[in-house]
């Protein structure tokens, strides 16, 4: 069964690409001494926070919904009114802290990438004052465009992890790789996967299943402008069978009594 609230929020990460933004603006010209100030750290602190806390609270309705149609319904709701009291406070902060760590590398990699430039141009044979405009603008795109890859790509992967760690919670080690469904923006290696059965603990690697260059071991979600999304497995007649299973580095076609003897 699909649940569309799994999906990555939009508007979540729209207003993460904003505060992404406003950072870039605020560095660009003094890149070092505000990287090193305890009022970015403060900011980012924030900016992260009010990205994560959102993301966890949608998470917990979609699970609780989940639930209702569930025929572990009364297993789940003992166990997610536990969680509500006891709360994933551990979580939140943890994906705080990682989201925090990657946000205060914007400034340093916007000047590596910025350094590359002028060593291309230097050697191109440019006039000072010509590099200096080409680096002013390099400098704006490539702060720009490294928000833009953080805000879409952490936000997936925030929301990613805050299903896992409830997943474990609950005991449940499987769950559908879900695309967006929208044809060729979806990249190849991924297109693979839709509608595959994953355990969290063997994540797949896409692109060799497509004979692409090797990028990884990862989860929905979780790798650089990846929009698609992880879909707990709550009950095994929550898929048709016989159904695609990601097993042994392969995608495999598995009868449910099969799938029963890996669960």
């Amino acid at each position: 069964m699909k649940y569309d609230q799994w999906k990555m929020t939009r508007r979540i990460e729209e207003d993460f690409l904003k505060s992404l933004n406003f950072l870039s603006t605020l560095f660009q010209s003094k890149m070092q001494i505000f990287q090193n100030s305890v009022p970015y750290d403060n900011y980012i602190n924030d900016v992260v926070k009010r990205m994560v806390t959102p993301l966890a609270a949608r998470n917990y309705e979609t699970w609780r919904k989940a639930a209702r149609v569930s025929t572990r319904s009364h297993f789940l709701y003992t166990v997610l009114m536990e969680e509500l009291k006891q709360g994933i406070k551990k979580d939140i902060d943890s994906q705080v802290i990682s989201n925090a760590v990657l946000i205060k590398t914007l400034p340093s990699d916007t000047a590596q990438k910025v350094v590359r430039d002028i060593e291309e141009y230097a050697l191109s044979g440019l006039r000072a004052e010509e590099i200096e405009k080409l680096i002013q603008d390099k400098t704006r795109q490539h702060s720009r465009a490294s928000a833009r890859l953080i805000a879409r790509t952490e936000v997936s992967k925030t929301t990613s992890a805050l299903t896992k760690a409830r997943s474990e919670e609950l005991g449940l080690r499987w769950y559908v790789w879900r695309t967006m469904e929208d044809g060729d923006r979806v990249r190849k290696s991924h297109r693979i996967m839709n509608d595959v059965l994953v355990s969290w603990n063997n994540p797949p690697s896409p692109e060799l299943l497509v004979k692409e260059k090797d990028v990884g071991r990862y989860h929905a979600g979780n790798i650089w402008n990846c929009r698609c999304y992880s879909e707990p497995l709550i009950d095994i007649d929550d898929v048709k069978w016989p159904h695609k299973v990601y097993i042994n580095g392969s995608i495999q076609k598995m009868s449910k009594a099969r799938f029963s003897l890996l669960i």
